[in-house]
């Protein structure tokens, strides 16, 4: 396994892909349902620019990154997603059942590390 050059941004940059992603669901809540393809594509949107532009962030505080570092941090920032949304389901947050989030909402978040292992296996080394 990689170490990760810095734990505190994966942290914060997990934390910062789940507020954008709920931040925009909020936003978008009255489309949900009247435009579910628009909805969805544009939740889809900022989970990807969301995660870009963190991993991004997170770049600026690593030396000689690597795709694996970048694949570590994606499935790391997945989980904190997934875990603080279970932590909404478990408040009644969602009306889905749990079977649905894992095949629909969860799903996407597969976006996460393919974004962040991409990103950081093109640039770091454009970087160093």
């Amino acid at each position: 396994m990689t170490e990760l050059q810095s734990p505190k941004r994966v942290l914060i940059g997990g934390l910062g892909v789940w507020v954008g992603l709920v931040a925009i669901s909020l936003i978008l809540l009255p489309a949900e349902g009247k435009h579910e393809a628009l909805y969805e594509s544009i939740k889809l949107s900022t989970l990807v620019g969301v995660t870009l532009a963190l991993i991004i962030w997170y770049l600026r505080d690593v030396r000689n990154g690597t795709m694996v570092e970048g694949l570590v941090v994606g499935l790391i920032w997945a989980a904190m997603v997934i875990a603080l949304d279970l932590v909404l389901f478990a408040l009644g947050a969602f009306n889905i059942g749990l079977g649905v989030y894992f095949t629909d909402v969860a799903s996407s978040y597969l976006a996460i590390p393919i974004t962040t292992t991409l990103t950081m296996g093109y640039l770091q080394p454009r970087a160093a």
